[in-house]
């Protein structure tokens, strides 16, 4: 009775974000933001706050680097093998109407791995430095925004890409934060 077609919704916010946003402004704009997703990208992140935490003897600045590193090699991992358990086409092998703007893409659209990665190590950073967040976490929107905008994923690929991501990242955070309290913990004193 009240049976909702996401199908349908996926495709009719595609179609929007794809078709009617257009324009040569924004393709340039969508072009950048993507590269922010690209793995380079968020390992030049990460190693920028691992120096600059070593020069600034900023504990916090490293552990965000670390944080991103892991959240990075997580990610990629998470998204092949959801890549592979869900063999969704992408837009242009289901659509008729694609504009697509740079890469021509066909097979594994879900889920986004650029929106994966950049949610996955932004999030991971931005538990370390949260003032950053006000400035990081709307470029992980742009990136994921700029996947549907291209052409190459649906909405729903970016929004399982940013929540996959998002749980990496904090998973990778915990992992580092535990093994730096363990190393900093003081020492058990046998004789008790």
């Amino acid at each position: 009775m009240f049976g909702i077609n996401l199908g349908g919704i996926d495709a009719a916010v595609f179609h929007y974000i794809n078709s009617e946003l257009a324009s040569p402004v924004m393709d340039r704009l969508m072009l950048i933001a993507t590269m922010l997703g690209l793995g380079i990208t968020q390992a030049g992140l990460c190693l920028a706050f691992i120096m600059l935490g070593w020069w600034a003897n900023k504990e916090n600045l490293r552990r965000a680097g670390y944080a991103g590193l892991t959240a990075l090699a997580f990610s990629g991992v998470a998204v092949q093998i959801a890549k592979h358990l869900w063999d969704r086409p992408r837009p242009l092998l289901s659509m008729f109407d694609v504009r697509v703007v740079n890469e021509t893409l066909f097979a594994h659209s879900f889920p986004s791995g650029h929106t994966t990665t950049a949610f996955a190590v932004i999030v991971a950073c931005c538990i370390f430095l949260p003032k950053l967040r006000w400035l990081l976490i709307p470029l992980a929107f742009a990136t994921g925004l700029s996947r549907v905008y291209l052409g190459v994923h649906f909405p729903l690929d970016v929004a399982y890409g940013a929540l996959i991501g998002s749980l990496v990242g904090v998973a990778s955070a915990a992992l580092v934060g535990n093994e730096t309290e363990e190393r900093n913990a003081p020492a058990a004193n046998p004789a008790g």
